[in-house]
């Protein structure tokens, strides 16, 4: 893994500890909470220096990984469940 992976390896660690704190567990929708706001900020943060087809255009590209990503999440919990 390169320096730069590294690091966002790290940044996106700590991400989820902090949203971790604000995911309650009596409260499930307070996970959807979290991911709007996460969400409205990464648009927020585009929009400050991109065109809206710019942002179009990596939001279609987000919606192309879900499926990668639903898969490496799930391997994920699958191997914690089995340590």
């Amino acid at each position: 893994m390169s320096v730069d992976e590294e690091k966002l390896t790290e940044f996106q660690k700590e991400l989820y500890e902090l949203s971790a704190k604000y995911v309650l567990p009596n409260k499930p929708d307070s996970l959807f909470m979290v991911c709007g706001v996460l969400l409205k900020t990464c648009i927020e943060m585009y929009a400050s220096v991109l065109s809206d087809e710019e942002i179009a255009k990596i939001l279609r590209s987000a919606e192309q990984s879900i499926p990668m990503l639903k898969e490496k999440i799930q391997r994920a919990f699958k191997d914690l469940t089995l340590h």
